[in-house]
């Protein structure tokens, strides 16, 4: 089977008081359609690193990334950008969520940046919060919601691009374990419908629930 996202020989290099530091050195990974990936490693491992390329927001110093058979480096910002809003969804730690607007509003948002008209929005900002069982809330603010509320407005804002792709960055970081449990439980239906999830934590009990971990330390894959 032909990987949706190949990884070859990538390195990424920062600059810091004269010291060259290698945030990833060398690293090969393939990821193929329809996998559940963590991605693990303690802080400044090098896994947030990769996630932003992976995610088109950044780009290697050195190798190959491959995604969806485009090769990224070869592409303009405005291609990239592209990318990132047709088959990359984020969730982060921080939900991201605007304070003024509601749910049903925060979740509309990017829809509304693609150039869809009100009437074809509206049924998919609909069937997101309806998929995360969200939909009675819809015209609650943010700050009317528990953090575990959040985070499931934050999935559902991702849900209603309906990208193959979910990058999730320490998802369950700002959450209790049960909420955090949930949320994890909400990513493995989400795979089971067919999405590629990319989970980024340092949590060895969140990174379990993947079908696969991938574990990194000092900018190298180590397992």
């Amino acid at each position: 089977m032909t990987a949706l996202i190949q990884i070859e020989h990538v390195s990424k290099f920062y600059y810091m008081g004269g010291e060259t530091i290698r945030a990833l050195d060398d690293i090969t990974l393939d990821i193929v359609q329809g996998e559940f990936v963590a991605i693990m490693g303690p802080s400044g491992s090098g896994k947030s690193t990769l996630m932003n390329i992976i995610g088109c927001l950044d780009v290697s110093d050195e190798g190959l990334y491959v995604l969806d058979g485009k090769q990224i480096h070869s592409l303009k910002d405005s291609q990239l950008a592209e990318i990132r809003n047709r088959k990359i969804g984020f969730v982060f730690q921080s939900f991201n969520l605007l304070p003024r607007l509601s749910a049903y509003e925060n979740v509309e948002l990017p829809l509304i940046y693609r150039g869809l008209s009100r009437k074809q929005r509206e049924p998919l900002v609909l069937q997101a919060l309806e998929a995360v069982d969200l939909l009675d809330r819809r015209k609650h603010f943010p700050s009317e919601l528990s953090g575990g509320q959040q985070q499931r407005v934050a999935i559902a804002r991702t849900l209603a691009g309906d990208p193959p792709i979910i990058l999730a960055d320490e998802p369950t970081g700002a959450l209790d374990s049960k909420t955090g449990v949930e949320i994890m439980d909400i990513f493995r239906m989400l795979n089971e419908q067919g999405r590629t999830i990319i989970v980024i934590t340092h949590d060895r009990q969140v990174a379990e629930q993947a079908k696969r971990v991938v574990r990194f330390r000092d900018g190298r894959l180590v397992h």
